[in-house]
């Protein structure tokens, strides 16, 4: 989950890059950069509950209800822990499924996904996507809403608080993110127990100071839940409330602990290693008892997972990012070998994201295909592949999600988790005569189905307890009373569609069945004792069931896939900070001589104090035995009846939730849900608060220039009750159900600056940016103004982007005013140069990777001498089109791609009106391929060039690099001498070794061949108190001419019998790459190269960042 704040002394620029972007702006303006697609045209509603507004796409009210019961009793937890009641509402967006999650327009950024929800700082929205899964969606919930009441207690909820209050106060990532954790989590839980395990061991913890990415989620849980265990979980809501007092981390933790971070660190780091070490001798480390078929290590990646077995077990097929991007090789089982790379992930429509958090992956029984659930555009689909040819076919099946695909034994038959808004089921395709068919058809959550060898049956795990007939759940059953953090497994019928519990472990999570040929053994994986370990069941040779297990891992064990003979099975494991593919082989013949393990510090601590760490608490559950329902257990014979099964460990989360990557409130003041679910009538009756700052615009547009509210933190019990953002009306129907209300666009600030002063010589001066969006972000509104002495010296402009829909529409009014200086060696004149314009601007997004876009703009620009007024002033007017084809499957590293194409085709023009009129056409490619040679060293190669014709063909000039501060001109000024140069000159960068403007032309060409390495991960400076981190160094070749007549141009020519350049120049030589107080900062040296001989070297200092 990602939260988007950002530090004070940043604000301003962010706000000013804010305003003269926006997606539809970036998007269309921007050279490269890849694309947020909307696929569909939502209709979106929304209902509010006492402190939140939940809007949510036609289709997804269940969903919507769900998250205002969650939210509402998540927030009465947290007020209640950290001592604190919001004073803002807070707007939470809830979309269907995470391909719904990627259209939105609140965040620009493109959601991969591993991103799980997302909380901003503008409106501090908190945007959610169900995937499939109720435990996840609500630790997202509780999680998100962490961020979003943080931002409320430090920030007032948003940026133009911060900004306006000049608050400085800012929170490192493991302190927000582990603490969202910590609170969502409800302390500690096992898979972060089972990580710091391994970090542990390992010795890969770093101190808190450098700790971040997925470390800052599961450190900063660790490093918390040790305080709450260590000085009590009151002192958590007392930290919050020191650091808001003071204003700053450190002072807070000192306050409240009486001891600085950097002291907590050493002592939670002793800790670990208490905790963890004294395991070393009752467990195994995963490589002792397994072959490692895998190395992320030595392979590159962290991430090798999804393994599923041939059917002869000679090979499997498995996702890896060995590459950076996932993608889907095929190895051997004897060695780890790659044979081949099957699929390369994440850099083509069809095959856009593979499913890394949930497998999607099988074999074909003769083992010549793989089927794989992926996304392709705006839906998954399912592909067979054939292994050889890598021929395929597709499957499109209309779900929000497919994940765990299956093949049934004869091959006839494809059997996944399909979920369509907030159903996530089992079913069943026909592949030869294309037929659905739901097999369970209800809400709980299933997954990991596994085929029975005789392809009557199949098993699965679901959180659904003893709700084994669909048909008895009662019509009014609420999901969001119901302890859904369970797992079993489960068999159905094929033909009967008839659902039989198999095990019935109440705290712990188990998964991943797999069945031997004549179905009488069972291995499955279970955290029984803390740890994720693989088990078996099966009858003795007196008819009792064994129930034991087979590993005792010191490595949390995920994703079993066992051979057809069941002589092998494979499985992914944690290990060294990374996740590997190990085999082990005759799983059912292993015997530790053991029926249970010794359970976990952790395990321990739960079963001991009453599941205090770690286990959920104030949230009241229904359990399923209490819906008087009849409790369907298998059977002796099904091999899998344990009413007793071991009852510790509890909210453990599988490999799938890494990849994922706060004064007390009465009972009235919240939501209280009775028995029917309805709310408190006193909230029935309050009424909403207007205000006359509120524009409306007709029935369905308003704008409102009212910032947020915000209220004293000292609020006691009665706070909700005055004031006004809390109190509602008209919002639930007479049965208590919430009311479902329409989507109106309302204009609200997303950021308002302004700054003036007045100077002798300048006179007035004044700054002024206004951002404006919907909620939704669908529709935007930015003005900005740079006042300088009076409006023809000024720059001032407004636009408005229309977002909803599939292509983005831009509509923007302009007038700037830039000054030059040029003339004679002998007079030199300050010209202004004064453009009033305006365009209308469209982009369509083909996909993720490519894009069409165009804009029509409209120019009025005049030039007048401020030195000799006598020159008459010139005026001309153009008309610009534009037409562009975009392509972008890049991958980024720190500061540039690291991998992938990217290039972009463009034709412009302007059309000749009248005698003084100027009429053009022009051309323009920029290609660019980016090879990864290793990690941190790139091979970049760049072809640029463009060719313009008519009457007033464009001037292109080249020579020197972009952004050069200080920069040297060839003939000491600008290459601007009238109006059609400023408004149509374009350069032609980077030629290094050379001046500004060296040479021009009507068309040109440039190659640019880069090797970027690694020149520091780290520069600290002992003398002042500055580092440098990830400096970067690169060595360069360009090349590159500009000409306009083709019959003159002449690339090299004979100077006293040697070859030397003429119209071609050359330049080459080395720089560094480094992030300077924020600014990405660049310094090159560079020699011309005429064939003959070198230059003296020219330096570049520039801003930017690598091409």
């Amino acid at each position: 989950m990602k939260i988007f704040k950002f530090p004070a002394g940043t604000l301003i620029v962010i706000g000013l890059i804010f305003l003269l972007s926006g997606k539809s702006l970036a998007q269309s303006n921007a050279v490269f950069g890849q694309n947020k697609v909307q696929y569909k045209t939502f209709d979106w509603n929304y209902l509010q509950t006492k402190h939140f507004d939940i809007y949510f796409n036609k289709g997804g009210y269940k969903l919507a209800e769900f998250t205002a019961h969650v939210i509402e009793e998540a927030l009465r937890n947290m007020s209640e822990n950290i001592d604190y009641n919001i004073s803002n509402r807070i707007p939470v967006i809830v979309f269907n499924s995470h391909i719904e999650f990627q259209q939105n327009n609140v965040i620009d950024q493109y959601m991969s996904e591993g991103i799980g929800g997302v909380t901003e700082l503008f409106k501090n929205r908190i945007l959610i996507p169900f995937e499939g899964d109720y435990e996840k969606f609500r630790h997202v919930i509780h999680h998100e809403l962490l961020h979003a009441f943080m931002n409320d207690m430090y920030y007032g909820g948003s940026i133009q608080n911060i900004i306006s209050k000049n608050i400085s106060l800012s929170f490192p990532l493991w302190f927000t993110e582990g603490m969202a954790e910590v609170q969502s989590r409800f302390g500690l839980d096992k898979q972060t127990d089972m990580f710091m395990r391994d970090a542990t061991i390992h010795n890969y913890v770093p101190p808190l100071e450098y700790m971040g990415g997925y470390f800052a989620y599961r450190g900063g849980q660790s490093f918390f839940s040790f305080l709450a265990e260590t000085y009590g979980e009151d002192k958590l809501g007392i930290l919050m409330n020191n650091i808001k007092a003071y204003g700053d981390v450190e002072r807070g933790f000192m306050k409240t602990y009486q001891m600085s971070i950097a002291k907590l660190d050493e002592k939670w780091q002793s800790y670990l290693k208490k905790a963890y070490w004294t395991e070393l001798k009752s467990r195994e480390d995963v490589r002792d008892f397994a072959k490692q078929l895998t190395n992320h290590e030595v392979d590159g990646g962290s991430y090798n997972i999804s393994p599923v077995i041939s059917p002869k077990g000679d090979k499997f097929a498995f996702i890896s990012n060995q590459d950076d991007l996932f993608d889907v090789y095929i190895a051997s089982t004897k060695d780890g070998r790659i044979l081949k790379k099957i699929i390369e992930g994440n850099n083509s429509t069809d095959f856009e994201e593979l499913h890394i958090l949930t497998p999607g992956l099988a074999w074909s029984p003769d083992g010549r295909n793989i089927a794989i659930s992926l996304k392709a555009g705006g839906s998954d689909i399912i592909y067979i592949i054939d292994v050889v040819s890598e021929d395929r076919k597709e499957f499109p099946l209309n779900f929000d999600g497919i994940k765990y695909i299956g093949w049934s034994p004869d091959g006839k038959k494809f059997s996944f988790i399909g979920t369509k808004k907030e159903k996530p089921d089992l079913y069943i395709y026909d592949i030869k005569g294309k037929k659905l068919e739901n097999l369970t058809n209800d809400i709980f959550t299933d997954s990991n189905p596994t085929w029975a060898a005789d392809g009557k049956s199949i098993f699965f795990t679901s959180d659904r307890g003893s709700f084994t007939d669909p048909s008895k759940i009662p019509n009014d059953f609420k999901m969001w009373e119901y302890d859904y953090s369970r797992n079993d497994y489960y068999r159905i019928d094929i033909a009967t569609k008839e659902i039989t519990r198999l095990s019935h472990s109440k705290d712990a999570k188990e998964s991943y069945v797999q069945i031997n040929s004549d179905g009488s053994k069972i291995l499955y994986i279970s955290d029984k004792n803390g740890i994720s370990n693989i088990y078996l069941r099966e009858k003795d040779s007196t008819g009792k069931i064994i129930d034991r297990p087979i590993t005792n891992s010191l490595n949390p064990i995920d994703q079993l896939s066992l051979s057809k003979d069941g002589k092998k099975v494979l499985f992914v494991s944690l290990n060294k900070g990374g996740y590997d593919i190990f085999s082990l082989d005759n799983p059912f013949d292993i015997n530790l001589g053991i029926d249970e393990l010794e359970l976990t510090d952790y395990a321990k601590k739960m079963k001991d104090f009453d599941n205090k760490f770690g286990r959920r608490k104030d949230f009241k559950f229904v359990d399923s035995a209490d819906y008087a329902v009849n409790d369907v257990i298998g059977d002796v014979d099904s091999l899998f009846v344990n009413a007793d099964s071991l009852k510790t460990g509890t909210d453990s989360l599988s490999l799938t939730e890494e990849l994922d990557s706060l004064n007390n409130i009465q009972g009235t003041d919240t939501l209280n849900f009775g028995e029917q679910g309805k709310v408190n009538e006193l909230v029935k009756s309050e009424v909403k608060e207007t205000n006359d700052s509120i524009k409306k615009y007709g029935d369905d547009v308003s704008i409102s220039f009212e910032t947020p509210r915000n209220m004293s933190s000292s609020m006691k019990d009665s706070a909700y009750f005055g004031n006004s953002n809390f109190k509602l009306s008209n919002n639930f129907n007479e049965d208590g159900s919430f009311k479902i209300k329409d989507y109106k666009i309302k204009f609200s600030p997303d950021l308002v600056y302004g700054n003036a002063d007045y100077t002798t010589f300048y006179g007035l001066r004044g700054v002024a940016q206004v951002a404006l969006s919907d909620m939704l972000g669908n529709h935007r509104i930015y003005i900005q103004t740079s006042l300088i002495i009076d409006i023809k010296n000024s720059d001032y402009a407004v636009a408005y982007y229309f977002l909803p829909k599939r292509i983005d529409y831009g509509f923007q009014l302009y007038h700037t005013a830039r000054f030059l200086t040029y003339g004679t060696n002998v007079n030199n004149f300050l010209y202004r140069y004064r453009t009033l314009g305006g365009f209308v601007s469209a982009s369509l997004p083909i996909s993720r990777f490519k894009r069409i876009e165009g804009s029509v703009g409209l120019q009025h620009i005049t030039r007048e001498n401020l030195d000799i007024s006598i020159e008459p002033v010139e005026t001309k007017t153009f008309l610009n089109p534009y037409f562009s084809f975009i392509h972008d499957n890049t991958t980024f590293g720190y500061t540039a791609p690291v991998s992938g194409t990217r290039y972009n085709l463009t034709f412009s023009g302007s059309p000749k009106f009248g005698e003084d009129g100027i009429g053009f056409a022009s051309s323009l490619l920029d290609f660019r391929h980016y090879m990864k040679i290793s990690n941190d060293y790139t091979f970049v190669a760049r072809l640029s060039g463009g060719a313009s014709f008519g009457p007033n063909p464009q001037r292109f000039f080249i020579g020197g690099t972009d952004n050069w501060i200080d920069p040297t001109y060839e003939n000491n000024y600008l290459p601007i001498s009238d109006i059609e140069d400023f408004a149509f000159s374009a350069p032609g960068l980077p030629l290094r070794g050379f001046n500004y403007d060296r040479m021009s032309g009507s068309k040109y060409s440039i190659l640019n061949l880069e090797m970027r390495f690694p020149l520091f991960r780290y520069l600290i400076f002992g003398a002042l108190p500055l580092g440098f981190a990830n400096i970067e160094g690169v060595a360069f070749l360009d090349a590159g001419t500009a000409w306009s007549n083709n019959d003159a141009l002449k690339l090299v020519h004979k100077v006293n019998g040697h070859t030397e350049t003429n119209d071609l120049l050359m330049g080459t030589g080395f720089g560094t790459r480094a992030n300077l107080l924020g600014f990405p900062f660049k310094f090159d040296i560079a020699w011309n190269y005429n064939l003959n001989k070198f230059s003296s070297p020219k330096y570049y200092i520039s801003l930017g960042y690598n091409f």
